[in-house]
């Protein structure tokens, strides 16, 4: 991944780079291999800097926000091509043909044989990084176009009148426009980028496989657009989005923008901006917590709620749902015409709209039946908040219209209802798909990647416990390599993404969507405007658990948990009967969270310095993996999730002396070596000394070695629960230090509890998790606990680092090293 952003502001000004330093500290998350910035001031000169670090670090070193400007392009580097140096550092300032400055996030997958290209056309291409391949490319076609103007200007001019745009645009924009699109048809790969001509007015963006956003603005510099990869940091600057779709491009400066294609004929539009449904404050960290990590698992209760509303019927409001689906037609030009409401940019025409909206004969209509039920009526009067897509711009609306409480509240209901009415219809159609394929013959595959594919893998237990149907779990690299070649027409995909936009996960879609175009594809999301569902999906099924900042995927997983069971348990259980499964969920979190803490926060504080550690489950291996990566990704040890029984075929010779050290252990070594007057070795060949030194006092090596840790997840199951008596006896005698987590189950406590005779030392961790005698319940609790002890494992370990001064060791529950958000590159 990376992360670009972009400001235009129309005149120069000195706080453009406290913007950019602001701007770019958001995108952290996305990268903090490098950092880069680049300003054009009013005299069009470009001023670039960029250097090795997390935002957070070189915006300071750098002092990025002392920088003046007009135009700014920013990037935050996760390394892809091309090694962690300053020369790899985004953005790119070339100026082989004509001068441009431009930066990427993504991949050009064909970066290899563009720079020999390239290097043939009379560039000097100084990085090894395929951002400068893309800023290159728009800067030869662009040479090209000025040369020769009348070539492409025809076809431009003919084009931009055609798409109906009123105002006037200068020739310098539509050729360069023209080189974007030329630049684009070379570029291989799923990418976003900014680039910037100091001498053509703004600066363009490109949307190519990888998310954009941008927005439309004033503050106390005046007006702006800006873009970002992040949808956040716009956010942060405004709240009116312009309409960017998959392959398409965006000229813009200060308070004005046009959109373009970037395949097939050239088209142009000026969309009307429109209020985006979250504002920053849906992504601001609650004071409550210290990150985003902790923030986003106590969260989870909570989204619990918001997938109830929108994949079960609501009993109380039965009788409104019958006049909107008697008046369907009029409910839905209602719902229509109310999201429209959005592209209002002030708030006069904002209140003008909605007056001229609720006074008209549809909706008194609409109002009039709905009030004539008694059931829909008190509702309507009882309804104090806003739940709906659209409860920020209703919200809004509530106070600019203090005084039509009820129309509005009829307003949130019908949109809560054409949302339900959707996502029920095609959680059924799913449903029936996969009957539809097991009756044909055909089976059932869920692909995803990373948490999403442990999801699945999770899914797999639900569907062969409650609905009896096999699937297959498997992420993009295993589905090619095994599965690609014997699809027949009558099988099922389901794709499974968080942000919707995978890269290797749109390429297995792709490849399905060309190769067997009748296999039926549906994708469960939490981004429902992103590529997979939009383009690559019969249909989709959202998520609903709202954004996560934290790089660590938490709610989404939950969530992603909580959408499969009840597919899979609408095979065997009646709806109520499957609503009242999910409400426990909710409570059994919180009670989970609050119950457990202060078991998981002692186990924590045993874990966080051990380099390895296996977490092993009992017929949970989706889990045992999940829980496993969580822990490699925020607390840097390694971990590996495996199934219980499979343990002793082979990973158990980790068990009892074994060469995996921690700080701790060597700490307790030389603490000891020290305290016996013993001298440490110095000076000359140091390995040659130290391993004379070991070898003369073998008994500091000895206090090297500890019992292994082992993490037992173990659901309330008998069968399950005597597989996990047998292996925890079978592995604590071989030097394992066991830790469990289960509902309290007597035989398991005796178990853990037992000391071995040949290993007095001995430790053990029993995290009693609450009662709920369901191995498909238990797995949500479990999946919290989990969490909880990756997360506070990160922060001591973090901690522990910070006091010993260890620089860029990358431990961070929110953005540790090496990992990001929305992988975009194969």
């Amino acid at each position: 991944m990376c992360g670009i952003v972009s400001i235009v502001y129309k005149d120069e000004t000195k706080n453009i780079g406290r913007e950019a330093a602001e701007l770019l500290k958001r995108l952290e998350y996305r990268g903090y291999d490098s950092t880069g910035a680049s300003f054009i001031d009013k005299d069009r000169n470009i001023v670039l800097v960029k250097r090795v670090g997390a935002p957070s670090k070189v915006c300071k070193e750098l002092n990025i926000a002392s920088y003046s400007g007009q135009r700014f392009i920013g990037q935050v580097r996760w390394a892809t091509y091309g090694a962690v140096t300053d020369a790899n550092s985004q953005p790119h300032h070339v100026r082989c043909k004509v001068e441009m400055v431009g930066a990427h996030n993504g991949n050009i997958s064909n970066t290899d044989s563009l720079r020999v290209d390239l290097t043939a056309r009379g560039h000097r291409v100084v990085s090894e990084n395929d951002g400068e391949i893309i800023v290159h490319l728009v800067e030869d076609h662009y040479a090209a176009n000025k040369a020769k103007p009348d070539a492409v200007l025809g076809s431009l001019r003919h084009a931009y009148a055609s798409s109906g745009v009123d105002e006037p645009v200068d020739d310098d924009v539509l050729i360069l426009i023209d080189a974007i699109r030329k630049a684009e048809s070379e570029a291989q790969g799923s990418y976003a980028a900014a680039v910037a001509d100091p001498r053509v007015p703004g600066a363009f963006a490109i949307k190519s496989g990888s998310s954009l956003y941008a927005g439309i603005g004033s503050d106390a510099d005046g007006s702006f657009v800006v873009v970002s990869s992040d949808l956040t940091s716009v956010l942060a600057k405004t709240r009116l989005l312009i309409p960017l779709s998959e392959g398409e491009g965006l000229w813009y400066t200060h308070d004005r923008y046009l959109v373009f294609s970037l395949g097939n004929e050239a088209r142009f539009s000026v969309p009307k901006p429109k209020r985006s449904r979250l504002n920053v404050k849906d992504t601001a960290l609650d004071p409550r917590w210290k990150h985003y990590m902790e923030q986003e698992i106590r969260s989870a209760p909570g989204n619990v709620q918001e997938i109830i509303r929108y994949y079960f019927q609501d009993a109380a409001e039965a009788g409104l749902a019958a006049v909107l689906e008697k008046h369907a037609d009029l409910a839905k030009g209602l719902c229509d015409t109310a999201s429209d409401l959005s592209s209002r940019t002030d708030d006069r025409a904002l209140s003008a709209a909605w007056a001229e909206l609720s006074a008209s004969a549809d909706f008194r209509a609409l109002a009039s039946k709905a009030a004539a039920e008694p059931q829909a009526r008190q509702v309507l009067a009882g309804r104090t908040s806003f739940r709906s897509d659209e409860a920020t711009l209703l919200a809004e609306l509530a106070r600019l219209a203090p005084g039509s409480p009820e129309d509005l509240a009829l307003v949130d209901l019908a949109l809560i209802w054409r949302k339900r009415r959707s996502v029920t219809r095609y959680a059924r159609g799913l449903t029936d798909r996969i009957r539809e394929s097991r009756k044909s013959g055909g089976s059932v595959y869920m692909i995803a990647s990373g948490t999403s594919y442990h999801a699945a893998l999770t899914a797999a237990y639900f569907f062969s416990g409650l609905a009896g149907i096999p699937v297959h779990p498997c992420n993009p690299g295993q589905f090619r390599g095994s599965y690609m070649d014997c699809l027949s027409d009558a099988d099922f995909v389901l794709a499974i993404s968080q942000s919707g936009e995978t890269k290797d996960l749109v390429d297995i879609l792709t490849d399905i969507a060309e190769r067997r175009p009748l296999v039926g594809r549906a994708s469960l999301v939490n981004n429902e405007n992103s590529r997979i569902p939009q383009e690559l999906s019969d249909f989709y099924l959202p998520i609903l658990c709202g954004p996560e900042i934290a790089v660590a995927a938490t709610k989404s997983f939950v969530n992603q948990l909580v959408i499969l069971y009840i597919l899979a348990a609408s095979f065997s259980l009646p709806e109520q009967a499957v609503m009242d499964k999910v409400r426990a969920m909710a409570g059994l979190m919180e009670d989970t969270l609050r119950t457990a803490g202060p078991a998981i926060d002692r186990v924590a504080g045993r874990l966080f310095l051990e380099p390895s550690v296996h977490l092993l489950g009992t017929g949970l291996f989706g889990l045992a993996r999940e829980g496993a990566l969580k822990i490699r990704e925020v607390v840097l040890n390694h971990a590996e999730g495996y199934d219980a029984a499979e343990f002793k075929h082979g990973p158990n010779t980790i068990l009892g002396k074994n060469t995996v050290f921690s700080p701790l252990d060597l700490e307790l070594a030389v603490g000891a070596a020290l305290a016996s007057g013993t001298a440490l070795p110095s000076g000359g060949d140091q390995a040659a000394a130290g391993h004379a030194f070991l070898a003369a006092h073998p008994e500091l090596m000895e206090r090297l070695f500890t019992d292994y840790p082992l993490v037992f997840v173990c659901p309330p199951d008998e069968r399950d629960t005597r597989i996990t008596v047998s292996q925890i006896h079978t592995h604590k005698i071989r030097g394992a230090a066991i830790v469990l987590f289960a509902e309290k189950q007597a035989d398991l406590d005796l178990a853990v509890r037992g000391v071995p005779a040949n290993n007095p030392g001995y430790h053990s961790d029993y995290v009693e998790l609450p009662t709920t005698k369901d191995r498909f319940l238990f797995v949500f609790a479990a999946t919290v606990a989990l969490q909880y002890l990756a997360y506070r494992m990160s922060v001591l370990k973090m901690e522990y680092l910070d006091q010993l001064g260890v620089d860029e060791h990358g431990v961070h529950p929110d953005a540790p090293k090496n990992v990001s958000k929305s992988i975009t590159v194969d």
